[in-house]
């Protein structure tokens, strides 16, 4: 293996340079956090793979003339002053070693203007990060970074991410992340001089979604801002009967403005959707969280994907606590189909007003659906998954289990048994294969399917599927008269859920027809002699 020897500077400034610059995906990051750092609202990123060429243009606060000689040198930076300021980070970037890698393993240049100078300077760096020339320059207030001949030292990196397709995708990602971090920013993506995203300002995180998530519409997503002890969240949430994903792509964290990877916080996320989607579905949640800068520890991963919190069960609980306020109230939304047969262009007539409304049960259909009133509309309701809810969320606060005079006798194996005791249910064995069952959840005693529905709660794993199956066999079916009385009963019920959007499977519970789309199918703009 040879001696043991100081390597090269040139050798250790790459090896520095490959942990923060692994991509053109990387140099975007690096440079749009020094735009937002710097006060912009408008940011386009350029990019052109075949050239590795990278371009960010922004409208920020630029950099004073006197600046530009540490611009690009090693752990020079404004944002970061004593070792202190690590625990108190208001900052996306703080290491001053994003423009220096660049530099490393690129060709860097900096045309840049503050709002009081009179001219701009362009400036240009040596692969050492010092500054080799600068001059005045004509430009608007802000900063242009360009960035190229990216990797030309590093032609085994060049090989390994030759597939410019997937580096265009990864630069699209980011761009889509920083524009749901900052939903009030303007952000431009331009791929070989052509403009490929324009994503202007939203007036909410909902909104920006809605500009990247094009398959849906206003009424399938909600926004909910909740406060609790000096931390925030702000979060977009897909309704789960109308949004759901078959990957977690939509599952995203924002912590203080930038895009984590955190474990528990998304398996909070999880957790507040539990038993509203469908097997295998994931939900659509954009989580932004404020928290006190004392409470993050960014200084763990070159790219601040990972980070470290001082008060995790807080911040879970604190989403969890968003999204079941988002998941909480009905919310009609107009039916496509109905609204492409109709010709006439009519604005909606009263919408979801928001918050509980009060359904009038009108009718039985099929004795399966209830036909409800409610202020703006109408919808059909179907009565068995609409009870399923009620009576799941009714077990979740009181689950009673009861003697069983006389015990059942049912053939089980240890796991079976074992599912069964772990939830209060009282079993003893009788025979190789053979338990008496001496107790049962409430719901089930005194029904002819006792021992049935004793068998399917015994093949439930944990305690929320043990509720879904005990709901959905012991609510009222479809095919079941109701009285007016009955329906009525069912709906003011159903409404009081926390969750009346889905039964605990994943079914969607009710299908609204509101009275602008009732207004749009009949017409009624048109003006007809005797209407």
């Amino acid at each position: 293996m040879g001696a043991i020897r100081p390597l090269a500077d040139q050798t250790v400034r790459l090896l520095a340079a490959g942990e923060v610059i692994d991509s053109p995906a990387a140099v975007v990051r690096e440079l749009v956090d020094n735009s937002l750092d710097a006060g912009a609202d408008r940011i386009r990123v350029s990019f052109w793979p075949e050239s590795w060429r990278v371009q960010v243009q922004d409208n920020g606060l630029g950099f004073e003339a006197e600046e530009l000689p540490m611009a690009a040198r090693s752990h020079a930076t404004s944002k970061l002053g004593a070792i202190e300021d690590l625990w108190r980070l208001r900052t996306l970037g703080f290491r001053g070693e994003g423009l220096h890698s660049i530099a490393v393993v690129a060709r860097l240049e900096i045309l840049t203007c503050t709002p009081t100078a009179r001219t701009a300077t362009r400036a240009r760096y040596d692969h050492k990060g010092e500054l080799v020339e600068s001059q005045p320059a004509a430009a608007a207030p802000g900063t242009v970074v360009t960035v190229s001949e990216l990797f030309e030292l590093q032609p085994v990196r060049r090989r390994f991410l030759a597939d410019t397709k997937a580096q265009v995708r990864a630069v699209t990602q980011l761009v889509h992340r920083y524009a749901l971090a900052y939903p009030g920013h303007l952000f431009e993506l331009a791929v070989d001089g052509r403009l490929q995203l324009q994503l202007w300002a939203a007036p909410g995180l909902k909104q920006r979604a809605l500009q990247l998530l094009n398959s849906y519409d206003e009424h399938d997503l909600r926004e909910v801002h909740l406060e609790r002890d000096g931390r925030r969240v702000r979060l977009a949430i897909g309704l789960p009967d109308r949004c759901s994903r078959a990957r977690a792509d939509w599952l995203q964290i924002y912590i203080n403005g930038r895009f984590v990877r955190h474990g528990e916080l998304e398996q909070a996320v999880r957790a507040g959707f539990e038993r509203t989607l469908r097997p295998g579905r994931q939900p659509v949640c954009i989580v932004q969280l404020i928290l006190p800068a004392d409470e993050v520890d960014w200084n763990r991963h070159p790219a601040k994907l990972e980070v470290q919190l001082a008060g995790t069960a807080p911040a879970c609980e604190l989403v969890v606590a968003a999204i079941g306020e988002g998941l909480r109230h009905f919310a009609p939304k107009p039916a496509a189909a109905l609204l492409r047969l109709a010709e006439a262009h009519l604005p909606y007539a009263a919408e979801s007003t928001g918050g509980e409304l009060l359904l009038k049960a009108l009718a039985q259909l099929h004795q399966t659906y209830i036909l409800a009133e409610y202020p703006g509309g109408v919808c059909l309701v179907e009565q068995h998954v609409a009870h399923e809810r009620v009576l799941f969320e009714a077990l979740e606060s009181d689950w009673q289990v009861v003697p069983l005079e006389p015990p059942l006798a049912l053939e089980l194996s240890s796991r079976q048994a074992q599912n069964l005791t772990e939830h209060g249910i009282e079993v003893e064995a009788f025979g190789e294969r053979s338990w008496l069952v001496r107790s049962a959840p409430v719901a089930l005693v005194g029904r002819v399917d006792c021992a049935e529905g004793l068998m399917e709660l015994a093949d439930q794993e944990d305690a929320a599927q043990m509720r879904a199956a005990l709901s959905c066999r012991t609510a009222i079916r479809n095919g079941t008269a109701l009285s007016p009385l009955q329906m009525q009963q069912l709906l003011d019920r159903w409404q009081r859920t926390r969750n009346p959007h889905t039964c605990p499977h994943g079914r969607p519970i009710y299908m609204p027809l509101t009275d602008g789309e009732l207004a749009r199918f009949f017409r009624r703009r048109w003006h007809i002699c005797g209407s």
